[in-house]
């Protein structure tokens, strides 16, 4: 976390005290934009400069950032409040969505809870542009997956199976077992759960056990073989290749970074 001093957070070069109405005097549709968040409880949201320093965020964001006071972040970097490798991985999302005006849409990612475990999340980021058409800012939104999906009335469809999934993640689990006891054919299943969470049933199982997994690395010395067991992984190299696939750094990583 960065230091602390009387009146706050140490601003770092990148702040600028009026880069915030600036952009809004360029983008007055921002405005609105962020009223309407601002108190949207399972939805993050943020506005960045050109350079990925934060200007604005609504109360859920701040949460998750653990941030009390709004003043505290704004003119700093993702990698101030998240994980090195996590802000890593937005900030190159960002490079994408600045430099060539890319919009990302649904990504799957995982992002720090208040906390202090991680959480899925969908997560879109859009160019901000001027009346000239010049990208000048980021908007960036990111949905929790158990309330985004728990909200969607198809997901009482899947629920059934999910719950099962998300209860039972540490015992030997067979998709297509576990779908035989809905009204849906497992072909059926997958399409809704793509549609509804952007992943297979499968890859949202593997999900759980890693998300589980991140609660161990950072709660306890086990070794990584008795976490991968205890997690419903094979053995240690499964766990530790999925989990770096998955979460974009190693276990061991993880592990020393979640206790800086």
């Amino acid at each position: 976390m960065p230091k602390k001093h009387k009146s706050g957070v140490v601003p770092e070069k990148c702040s600028r005290p009026s880069a915030h109405e600036i952009l809004l005097a360029e983008a007055p549709g921002v405005e609105a934009m962020e009223k309407l968040f601002q108190r949207l409880d399972g939805i993050l949201f943020c506005i960045k400069d050109r350079e990925g320093c934060y200007l604005s965020a609504n109360d859920a964001f701040l949460r998750r950032a653990r941030v009390e006071d709004p003043r505290d972040l704004i003119g700093r970097t993702a990698k101030e409040f998240f994980p090195p490798l996590l802000a890593a991985g937005y900030e190159q999302q960002d490079t994408g969505v600045t430099l060539r005006g890319e919009e990302t849409r649904d990504r799957l990612e995982m992002i720090t809870n208040s906390d202090g475990g991680v959480g899925w999340y969908l997560s879109d980021k859009i160019p901000i542009r001027n009346r000239d058409g010049d990208v000048i800012g980021i908007a960036g939104m990111s949905r929790d997956l158990r309330s985004s999906s728990d909200n969607d009335p198809r997901y009482a469809k899947l629920a059934s199976v999910i719950d099962h999934m998300r209860k039972h993640y540490d015992e030997p689990l067979r998709i297509g077992q576990l779908v035989a006891q809905t009204d849906l054919s497992l072909s059926s299943f997958e399409r809704l759960m793509r549609s509804l969470l952007k992943v297979s049933p499968r890859q949202f199982l593997t999900r759980i056990r890693v998300e589980a997994a991140t609660g161990r690395l950072r709660d306890t010395d086990d070794p990584l073989g008795e976490i991968a067991l205890d997690c419903g992984f094979c053995d240690q190299s499964t766990f530790c290749r999925q989990f770096k696939a998955i979460a974009g750094m190693t276990a061991s990583d993880y592990r020393k970074l979640s206790r800086l």
